[in-house]
């Protein structure tokens, strides 16, 4: 049985699961406990089948695009009993349109017949090109660049979703007191409280890249210029992303987590960094970290405590990282602020997986040698769609510098 007779297998089963919802939810013969139970292994069900339809419809989808790319490789292939194709070549060529290999020759280079191919032909929403010859190296050396480039991006909390449409999600912003629990006598009504919540919209803006390379530069060049191309592209995304992600952290942070040096704009002090750790509850300082730049790195290694020791304790056991005040840190290239700048956010502290970045399907990385085919260009397109914010305002504080 094909995926595609699978998929229609599991939409025709979960339709009926959805009558059988309806018909318990209406059945006036039922009790609550039993109408309860019964919805609650319908909603599992109904789960179960939602998942089996996007597994065979992605299976699916990729069987015939795989199809269409053997079937257009083949036909650069000669012809003729003599050169048939192998089960091999096949196998080459199957592994090629996956991406599992990065290339492979099978046959005399040639070319399509007919007119150039124009720019529009190139898209990827067409599998046939742009889509069949994606390079899993290259998507690997700009996912590992843009981790290098910004450790914010892996101080947070990263969820995929599959679709792009807006999502409401919770924002904690107050918590039952202890004066809210009371001590009750048999049979005295328990009083209600309850946690303050707002909500935030997380989108999904698409941030996209292109680059494109002549085939004689990747040919001709005895270094990996694809890899120095996938590193700046990752580079620049990280970038663009990690600056707009703590923009957002920036905004979020309430008046009352933000300490504002009391130095002016002179240097950071000890007393300083130890009000913007005492500015978050303590359940979230055992997960905390610092985050700031490499220029206010360099200043912080300077400052001593009230003993004459460096805060900073340098590590010499590989894995183990070097702390600040008994915390680990993270040194983000897009943060270029340091002390002597007025109004300015400088360091922050807290538990940055409090942080969501929602991101649909992850990273996409396509490569098309038809979409420049008239000029001989390899290109490649980057695109990310999410967004992210700060879910819970206790968890991060951060230390301003004063007015000027």
């Amino acid at each position: 049985m094909t995926f595609i007779a699978l998929a229609q297998r599991a939409i025709d089963a979960r339709a009926r699961l959805f009558e059988d919802y309806k018909a318990v939810l209406n059945d006036a013969t039922l009790t609550d406990a039993d109408r309860r139970g019964r919805l609650e292994k319908l909603d599992t069900a109904l789960e179960e089948k939602g998942a089996e339809i996007a597994d065979f419809t992605a299976k699916a989808e990729a069987e015939a695009e795989t199809k269409r790319a053997a079937e257009k490789w083949g036909s650069v292939l000669p012809s003729g009993p003599d050169n048939e194709p192998s089960t091999d070549v096949r196998s080459i060529l199957v592994s090629v349109a996956r991406g599992e290999i990065r290339d492979a020759l099978i046959a005399p280079e040639t070319r399509a017949p007919g007119a150039n191919v124009q720019p529009q032909a190139g898209k990827v929403s067409d599998p046939a090109f742009a889509g069949n010859t994606t390079a899993v190296q290259f998507i690997a050396q700009v996912l590992e660049s843009m981790r290098e480039r910004s450790p914010f991006l892996s101080l947070v909390s990263t969820f995929n979703t599959s679709t792009g449409e807006v999502m409401r999600y919770p924002v904690k912003n107050a918590r039952p007191l202890p004066t809210d629990v009371a001590i009750l006598a048999e049979g005295d009504k328990i009083p209600f409280a309850k946690g303050g919540f707002t909500t935030r919209d997380l989108g999904a803006k698409k941030y996209g890249l292109g680059a494109q390379l002549s085939t004689e530069l990747i040919n001709d060049s005895e270094v990996d210029i694809t890899g120095i191309v996938a590193t700046d592209t990752g580079e620049a995304l990280a970038d663009r992303l990690t600056a707009d992600m703590l923009a957002k952290l920036q905004a979020a942070i309430p008046a009352g987590k933000k300490i504002t040096q009391g130095a002016g704009l002179g240097p950071v002090t000890y007393d300083n960094l130890i009000d913007v750790q005492h500015k978050i509850r303590t359940g979230y300082r055992r997960n905390a970290a610092w985050l700031f730049g490499d220029l206010q790195l360099a200043e912080l290694r300077k400052i001593k405590d009230t003993q004459g020791n460096p805060i900073w304790n340098p590590s010499y056991v590989a894995g183990v990282p070097d702390l600040i005040l008994g915390k680990p840190y993270a040194v983000d290239a897009t943060i270029a602020a340091k002390a002597g700048v007025a109004n300015t956010d400088l360091i922050w502290y807290g538990d940055f997986s409090q942080f969501k970045v929602r991101q649909v399907k992850g990273m996409t990385v396509s490569r098309s040698d038809e979409y420049g085919w008239d000029s001989d260009m390899v290109s490649w397109k980057i695109t990310w769609r999410g967004d992210g914010d700060l879910m819970d305002l206790e968890a991060v504080s951060v230390l301003r510098s004063a007015a000027s």
